[in-house]
């Protein structure tokens, strides 16, 4: 359980003990915990999610599950998105934008992104088990929860489960896409950075194993729907891969992080247009 306890220290601020005080090596399988340790973070989310919407109006609840969501991870992608937004459309060249990325500064482009990426965010998860019509509830919430007849006994409701799969699939599908740019990119620093030990010990066998679990669930979850939503997440996350590779030349932890913050953006927007 070494790789799996220093993917939960390395993604949350949940204490967390190794065997060592070393980073695994280069052929650990470290990463293929990611889209588990995304599923812990989701239960915690729908944890703050059940017991909150019994206290506050549903617009603070999801003010609150963000909240929750930032504390968890520490701010680690949104630093991530933040520092990328600054170097991709701040620098001029490779160089620049590496050189920018690597500042600690916040600059009036991560500003923006951040603002847009929270905003949008938000918007999502007011809509997404608000509405009975909304994400097919009928379609998904209602057959688990007959197959769940435990659940039925504390009276959750299709919507509240629907945002429960949702909260729990968001973060585990960001943090898939993280392992498949890892597998397929190298490493944009000379120098060695967070995301170092993760691009170079991330191989394509890795992105299999970590590819089951959340490909189970997108099928079992949402039928063919969830094939359609994988496939318009490989798409547009080999789009932005290209996109930040054309830039900088490949992944750094910064790029990784943005990634991981667009790919439940687009995971939530798919999610609304395919339901």
């Amino acid at each position: 359980m070494n790789n799996f306890m220093w993917a939960l220290k390395f993604l949350t601020i949940i204490p967390s003990k190794t065997e060592s005080g070393e980073l695994p090596g280069k052929n650990n399988y470290i990463v293929c915990w990611f889209p588990i340790i995304g599923i812990i973070i989701g239960i915690i989310l729908s944890i703050v999610y059940i017991l909150c919407q019994y206290v506050f109006p549903y617009y603070i609840t999801n003010v609150l599950i963000l909240v929750a969501y930032v504390l968890i991870t520490g701010a680690l992608h949104l630093d991530g998105f933040a520092d990328t937004c600054d170097g991709i459309f701040g620098g001029w060249n490779k160089e620049k934008r590496l050189e920018i990325m690597k500042d600690s500064h916040i600059g009036s482009y991560g500003v923006v992104g951040l603002i847009f990426i929270l905003g949008l965010k938000y918007v999502c998860l007011l809509h997404i088990g608000n509405y009975s019509g909304s994400l097919g509830v009928k379609e998904v919430s209602t057959v688990l929860l007959l197959k769940f007849n435990a659940l039925n006994s504390i009276n959750i409701s299709p919507e509240t489960m629907t945002k429960i799969i949702v909260l729990c699939l968001m973060p585990a599908v960001g943090r898939w896409t993280q392992v498949f740019a890892a597998g397929i990119s190298d490493y944009a620093r000379d120098t060695s950075g967070t995301g170092c030990f993760i691009v170079k010990g991330t191989t394509r066998k890795h992105v299999l194993f970590a590819s089951i679990i959340p490909l189970v669930l997108m099928l079992y979850l949402f039928r063919l729907k969830g094939l359609a939503v994988c496939a318009i997440i490989v798409v547009l996350t080999l789009f932005i891969i290209w996109y930040i590779k054309r830039k900088i030349g490949g992944m750094t932890g910064d790029t990784l992080g943005a990634l991981n913050e667009v790919a439940e953006i687009i995971f939530l927007v798919t999610l609304i247009v395919v339901f």
